[in-house]
């Protein structure tokens, strides 16, 4: 059984139909608003298919959205093994022309909503060993020119997503995160109309099912899909320079080593910011002597 937030169109409707085609119950949850209600047009497509579906309407960051999508999910099938946290939106301004309001709305809705959903989902996926799988962005490891407000929103999920993954581990809970290119509302006017044909939304799926699978071995885990193309992506450090510790290290010495320091070679990824602390510390023992 799985929620899926922002299912009534592009990715999470088809992620929503997936799941569903693949026997799960699924709430559909997309907010109704110009007397369009997508949510309900997706659960009817998943019964039509011989699926298990309700609707949910809530607007994500609205107070009580994440608890009313939990309800939902009880109230209609007495469990919840899955969250799918794809709801989003993205403000097409540079900082400094960027409204405040509005930023701090991106960041509520693909930000601070995911927070209150894993929040109020949580004990339940404990109980089933389940999956939370959250919809992030490159721009959330890479920045992104003009979306100031969604690559904060996402770099910080992808930390949180990270976290979570880390403590609960031992639950046999699996955390990971889906950064999918597809041609959505977001990426109209930047992508061909080659590119559109690849893009389809479909072709980032089996990354999706496979993570939220019974069988995933990886927990934290972010998946890069596009066009067919799945690729990992993963943060890390390279060997930089250690400094002796018995030394003044001088704006002028430092300096001269800063093209060193930029260099990635001997890039090496970490499981988490301990781990990447204790290999720091490692390196200065091992090599600080040397300058």
């Amino acid at each position: 059984m799985a929620i899926v937030t922002g299912a009534g169109k592009g990715i999470g409707r088809e992620i929503a139909m997936a799941l569903g085609s693949r026997g799960a119950s699924v709430v559909v949850n997309n907010r109704s608003r110009a007397g369009a209600d997508p949510a309900s047009d997706v659960v009817a497509e998943i019964k039509r298919a011989g699926g298990v579906a309700v609707a949910e309407r809530s607007s994500v960051e609205a107070p009580g959205a994440a608890d009313a999508l939990v309800t939902a999910a009880l109230d209609n099938f007495g469990r919840l093994d899955h969250v799918v946290v794809n709801a989003a939106i993205v403000d097409r301004a540079t900082f400094a022309n960027a409204d405040s309001d509005r930023f701090r709305h991106v960041i509520e809705i693909d930000f601070m909503a995911p927070v209150a959903l894993a929040r109020a989902a949580l004990a339940e996926v404990q109980k089933r060993s389940g999956r939370f799988l959250f919809m992030t962005s490159t721009a959330g490891a890479y920045g992104e020119f003009g979306a100031s407000s969604y690559a904060a929103a996402k770099g910080a999920l992808n930390a949180f997503a990270k976290t979570l993954a880390l403590e609960h581990a031992r639950d046999g809970v699996k955390v990971n995160l889906l950064s999918p290119y597809a041609l959505t509302q977001m990426t109209e006017g930047f992508v061909t109309d080659e590119q559109a044909q690849a893009l389809s939304p479909d072709r980032v799926v089996p990354a999706a099912i496979w993570l939220l699978g019974p069988d995933v071995p990886v927990t934290g885990a972010t998946i890069v899909a596009a066009a067919n193309t799945f690729r990992p992506l993963a943060t890390g450090e390279a060997t930089g320079v250690a400094f002796s510790t018995n030394t003044t290290v001088t704006d002028d010495r430092f300096a001269q080593a800063a093209n060193e320091v930029l260099d990635l070679d001997g890039w090496i990824s970490h499981p988490d910011g301990i781990t990447a602390f204790r290999h720091l510390m490692a390196s200065t023992a091992e090599n600080g002597d040397q300058r």
